[in-house]
């Protein structure tokens, strides 16, 4: 699927000035679609056609190495415990196994030095990917200022961050600094609308208007069933608090967190005379 296919992404290309930096940060609310936006430029970069406008062709040899993941000239890093999660077969897990590590390491990052110092295998440009740029260690970091500070020709870097400000200032100011905002509602509902028509408007407000991570929620039937308990006890007067706490127990701390903090914003704007903003499908159960 092309970028134009993603109105909010293809309006966030406009900002690139026309010759691209060698060293890109595209930053955003998680779930916005900023990786596909950076792999879009990653493959137009590669691209036999394209020559980095954001919009491969799709057709040419370079469009079809970077698509079955096979282009010599491009490398993406990312935590081990991402790639395991994004891995299409899971390594299998023996007792005693290493917990995949959340941070990208020094080596991954040295290891680039072969890549950046050496002229690319199709003689055109070179992409690094690094997503997300938080989670490199901070030994990491300073290893990539380095080459930042001296980058090999032809070489781009493309950084992808949640939250930019957790991101190594002095890579920051080595940076064009690209943001990615969150579609307005009517855009995030429609699109979704296009891929599922169920609760698209729900999902949208409980992923704070990020399309894609609304869309994992569409998807996600137990995180459904779960808070649909959990919304019976707290509108319940009566209920039982251990039966409360059982429900919770379902959800992960940090989901279960976000939903409260939901429902006491919309239980609030309702005693204001206002409408729910979150849980909009129960609100008749708020009030």
């Amino acid at each position: 699927m092309s970028i134009k296919d993603y109105s909010w992404l293809a309006s966030a290309l406009e900002g690139l000035p026309q010759r691209l930096p060698g060293a890109l940060l595209i930053y955003g609310q998680k779930g916005v679609g900023k990786q596909r936006l950076a792999r879009a430029i990653s493959q137009s970069l590669l691209c036999l056609n394209s020559g980095g406008s954001g919009f491969p062709c799709g057709g040419c040899e370079g469009c079809h190495l970077y698509e079955v993941g096979n282009h010599p000239d491009f490398r993406l890093l990312q935590p081990e415990k991402d790639a395991e999660e994004n891995a299409k077969e899971r390594p299998a897990k023996g007792p005693g196994a290493k917990k995949p590590s959340a941070l990208i390491s020094v080596d991954a990052v040295r290891d680039l030095a072969q890549l950046t110092t050496t002229a690319s295998h199709r003689g055109g440009a070179k992409v690094i990917m690094i997503a997300p740029a938080e989670s490199l260690h901070s030994s990491a970091a300073n290893a990539l200022l380095k080459m930042l500070e001296e980058p090999g020709r032809d070489t781009h870097f493309i950084l992808v961050a949640n939250d930019r400000n957790r991101v190594l200032p002095t890579i920051r100011s080595r940076c064009f600094q690209l943001p990615v905002k969150v579609p307005p509602s009517a855009v995030g509902t429609a699109w979704l609308e296009d891929h599922t028509g169920e609760r698209a408007e729900t999902a949208l407000s409980l992923a704070s208007y990020a399309p894609f991570a609304a869309l994992e929620l569409i998807e996600d039937e137990e995180f459904w069933d779960n808070r649909q308990a959990l919304m019976a006890r707290l509108s319940d007067p009566s209920a039982n608090p251990l039966e409360l706490a059982s429900v919770s127990e379902k959800l992960e701390p940090k989901v279960l967190g976000r939903l409260l903090s939901m429902w006491v914003f919309d239980l609030l704007a309702l005693k204001q005379g206002g409408d729910a903003r979150y849980h909009r499908d129960m609100q008749s159960e708020l009030v």
